[in-house]
């Protein structure tokens, strides 16, 4: 693949850090990608690819591969921890309603490692932690903890929610913790609620969604409100927990969590990212979490991390890299483009984990009446508008 168009540099092995280089590199742009550790990391179990990102991964020439080995989400479905229904979205009729993807739900490292097998890919440098990043008018040099030193037209900052390279640039920004926790884990179960389901049931200040991933990999995440473990407790304490939880809600759930191994299950803090100053500076740009880490309770962010690298390889693909003012009004674009949908996401899913980590009695009451009326109607409402959203097209496509 010819990349005749410039030099960009990309800080981090993640989704976004991987989407953005194969973006760049198929609109003719060199990308060559530094990643601090030895390997591409499999930390984080599941993920579920939305609408939107399916579409970017086609833009990336990858949806078909993730969809293979995931599994598709048929039907979106919430209860109340008694069982009882509250809301329901028939996401295979609305596919096929729109002529559009159905999400995918699939494991982090299935995803990883689909991007990592893409032809369209740069070159991959592990064991680079980046120490220092200078930049002038007309670049960008980094130097990595190995001595190793790059220089660039563009450094992309795709390094996650800690990112080293915002903490240098925006040191002010700010990480929020939110008030409750978070267990996840994938088990080798048949999914309980049926497979090719996403199932979501709330109760007192607890809740637990339930995903099939295909090939009989079920994931599983419990929202705890009023955390009572430290964070590392042994994780057989942790299941013992979770079983007195969750001993209210329907059998199905504690069968699964009782099946899972305690070694397996992935106890944290659940933080997002403040408001950003700007998502660029000169010539450095972020994407992905580094911009715009969100809770995970909607479930977008890598979908949103997908999209990001897309929109701006968009904007990069029809300039020269080498000239300031081309690439100032391109950044400038891609967070107009960006930012004010990656904000908005950020502020409704830190609300929703908000709401369903209500305990009171009355509260959840509530809630449950809310979700099965005017919030069930908007949620609907929202998902056709899902499936007819547009992503940006990589229109500069170099072969």
């Amino acid at each position: 693949m010819s990349t005749a168009n410039g030099r960009v540099i990309i800080l981090g092995g993640g989704i976004g850090g991987l989407s953005t280089s194969i973006a760049l590199r198929r609109v003719g742009i060199d990308a060559p990608l530094f990643e601090q550790a030895p390997a591409f990391g499999t930390v984080g179990a599941s993920l579920q690819i939305w609408v939107k990102g399916m579409k970017a991964f086609a833009e990336l020439g990858l949806a078909e591969q993730i969809r293979a080995r995931g599994a598709d989400v048929h039907r979106q479905q919430f209860f109340n921890q008694d069982g009882t229904p509250l809301y329901h979205a028939p996401l295979a009729a609305m596919a096929q309603r729109y002529d559009a993807p159905m999400p995918v739900m699939i494991r982090r490292a299935e995803v990883i490692d689909t991007l990592a097998g893409s032809p369209d890919l740069g070159a991959i440098n592990f064991n680079h932690k980046a120490i220092d990043i200078t930049q002038d008018d007309s670049g960008v040099t980094v130097t990595f903890d190995n001595g190793h030193r790059e220089r660039a037209d563009l450094l992309v900052a795709a390094d996650g929610i800690n990112s080293a390279t915002r903490q240098q640039i925006f040191p002010e920004v700010e990480l929020r913790t939110a008030s409750y926790r978070l267990v996840h884990a994938v088990a080798d179960h048949v999914p309980p609620f049926g497979r090719n389901m996403f199932t979501l049931l709330f109760g007192r200040g607890n809740r637990i969604a339930i995903k099939d991933c295909g090939n009989n990999n079920v994931f599983w995440v419990a929202g705890l409100a009023r955390p009572t473990l430290e964070l590392d407790t042994p994780t057989g304490t942790v299941k013992d927990d979770l079983l007195r939880r969750f001993e209210v809600f329907p059998a199905a759930v504690r069968d699964l969590i009782a099946a899972t191994p305690p070694e397996v299950m992935l106890h944290h803090n659940v933080r997002a990212l403040g408001p950003m100053p700007a998502w660029s500076s000169g010539r450095i740009v972020f994407l992905g979490d580094a911009a715009h880490a969100v809770t995970p309770n909607l479930g977008r962010g890598a979908s949103e991390g997908i999209v990001d690298a897309i929109t701006l390889a968009n904007h990069l693909g029809s300039i020269d890299v080498g000239d300031g003012a081309a690439v100032a009004r391109a950044l400038s674009s891609y967070e107009k483009a960006r930012r004010p949908e990656a904000e908005a996401l950020q502020k409704a899913s830190w609300k929703i984990g908000t709401i369903s980590s209500w305990d009171g009695f009355a509260a959840t009451k509530v809630r449950d009446l809310m979700m099965k009326t005017v919030v069930g109607k908007t949620q609907v409402a929202k998902m056709h508008a899902e499936f007819e959203v547009a992503v940006p097209r990589l229109g500069h496509l170099v072969e």
